[in-house]
């Protein structure tokens, strides 16, 4: 079994040493991705000008795991699946093709014969070398085997619903089983380290995978605001890709930094129309602090929300001392999706709960960078130093992600006896509309305190976390299930059943 990898056509008019490279490093790419199950001599990877000839050398292998391990290695256009067949010694002596044709046809005819029935088809067949025909009298040949053993199929030369492809190199020929388009761009190591911002959510995974497929050396850099559930996704998504993308840069980091504290120094402390943005600005701030990176990789969507305005990403980006670049700024949200279901990631994000609005409430759209700097001044930026300090960096390939199924916790509409509500809303919020339930206790606590102040509580009650849409609650009740607090459940209001004041 034999596959002619075709590279793709962007490579091509580059100069003829940066080609020779980039064949190099793809076909050092193809072998690093089959070596994780393939032995070393089961297969050969040859490197051509305009082609990597792949061919297996054992017999038996998976066929399908061998192109779905090719079709996520960066750069390679398309994949031809052909065999190869020798012909007969005496043919460059002999002046009279017809047996060197029939010797042809009959493998043609023995793969593509049932292929054609009821369908439209044309012969198309290169060849090099020196030969006594051409390309053009052999097609011809095969045209009309297979028509004479068809019964109802018919030559097509425009739009065909088949082609047969015939490929004839000096004293082999080799007939096209398969042709299989896959990704393009330039093969890893073709460009520099980047580091890429990695939330788990649809935008992060495609901007990500965007950079591997144009050649960087990808790490992860991963600001954990919440739990350690979320963490844990984000770090399959991310194995995840590195594994069929970008495997081959062996040395591929995840960092982790809390950025709990950094939230809460925000919710308390910054006018709510610039929380978003400072985050981002602290992220960015963090990102510049990491060093051997030429570029921070973000998946901001110009207007996709209303927060990611022209204006507020430049002053955003002034808090960084490195190139910032945003591979999605053009796309609208479903080409994010669509692709993050070409790429395989959209079953993890489409799990991953949204946090970024409890962030943020009504984020300014036109922020003023001396308004943006004011509102750093009330922030202890100490802050900063402390959660770099203590940031968490391992290896992409040698994480141990756990099997992290769907996480539940207990949510009830009817407190009983000894049951206490916490409203998890901010202060603010929860004073302006009021939970108030009759003969129910209710404690007010904003959700950037709660995880600290829940230890202080008498634990002989059973707590429930009350927010408006139930992210939050579930959020911080799944965070405390996970320093062995088994006191906690959420509470949903059900309106019709309790006399409110709502």
């Amino acid at each position: 079994m034999k596959y002619l990898i075709k590279v793709s056509p962007e490579i091509t008019i580059k100069s003829k040493a940066v080609r020779k490279q980039a064949i190099k490093l793809l076909s050092r790419n193809i072998r690093s991705h089959l070596k994780i199950f393939l032995g070393p001599d089961d297969f050969d990877v040859k490197a051509m000008w305009d082609k990597i000839e792949f061919t297996m050398n054992k017999e038996g292998a998976d066929e399908k795991q061998i192109e779905d391990t090719l079709s996520k290695i960066p750069w390679i256009d398309s994949c031809l699946l052909v065999r190869g067949y020798k012909l007969p010694e005496w043919y460059k002596k002999e002046q009279d093709n017809s047996e060197i044709f029939k010797t042809i046809f009959e493998k043609t005819k023995e793969f593509y014969l049932d292929k054609i029935e009821w369908k439209t088809f044309v012969v198309r067949v290169k060849r090099s070398w020196e030969h006594n025909f051409t390309s053009i009298d052999l097609e011809r040949y095969l045209w009309g085997g297979l028509l004479k053993f068809s019964e109802n199929a018919k030559v097509k030369l425009k739009n065909p619903d088949l082609v047969v492809k015939v490929d004839v190199k000096d004293d082999t020929f080799y007939i096209v089983k398969n042709t299989i388009k896959w990704l393009w761009g330039y093969p890893i190591w073709f460009q520099d380290r980047v580091i890429s911002l990695i939330s788990g959510g649809f935008d992060s995974g495609v901007s990500t995978f965007s950079m591997m497929k144009r050649g960087c050396k990808v790490d992860f850099l991963f600001f954990n605001l919440w739990w350690k559930a979320h963490e844990l996704w984000v770090k399959q998504i991310s194995l995840f890709l590195w594994k069929n993308f970008s495997a081959s840069y062996k040395n591929a980091r995840f960092i982790t930094v809390d950025f709990e504290n950094v939230v809460a120094e925000l919710m308390t402390k910054v006018n709510h129309k610039y929380r978003w943005i400072l985050l981002k600005r602290y992220m960015l701030k963090i990102s510049s602090m990491l060093e051997g990176y030429y570029a921070i990789i973000k998946w901001d969507s110009l207007w996709q929300v209303s927060s990611q305005t022209l204006k507020n990403m430049n002053v955003i980006d002034k808090a960084s001392s490195n190139l910032v670049l945003r591979p999605l700024i053009s796309y609208n949200k479903q080409e994010i999706v669509d692709i993050s279901k070409q790429i395989w990631t959209y079953n993890f994000s489409a799990n991953m709960p949204e946090y970024c609005w409890v962030i943020s409430d009504k984020p300014s759209t036109w922020a003023k960078e001396e308004k943006i700097l004011e509102q750093e001044e009330l922030i202890d930026e100490s802050i900063l130093k402390e959660v770099f300090e203590n940031r968490r960096v391992e290896k992409v390939r040698d994480m141990l992600v756990e099997n992290l199924e769907e996480e539940i916790i207990e949510m009830t509409n009817f407190p009983e006896k000894n049951e206490i509500i916490i409203d998890i809303r901010e202060e603010d919020i929860s004073q302006i509309d009021p939970l108030e339930i009759q003969n129910v206790e209710i404690l007010n606590i904003p959700f950037f305190e709660i995880n600290n102040k829940f230890k202080d509580l008498d634990q002989s009650k059973t707590y429930l976390l009350y927010c408006e849409k139930g992210v939050l609650s579930k959020l911080h009740g799944l965070y405390l299930k996970e320093k062995w607090f088994t006191n906690v459940k959420m509470f949903r209001e059900l309106k019709w059943s309790w006399p409110c004041s709502k």
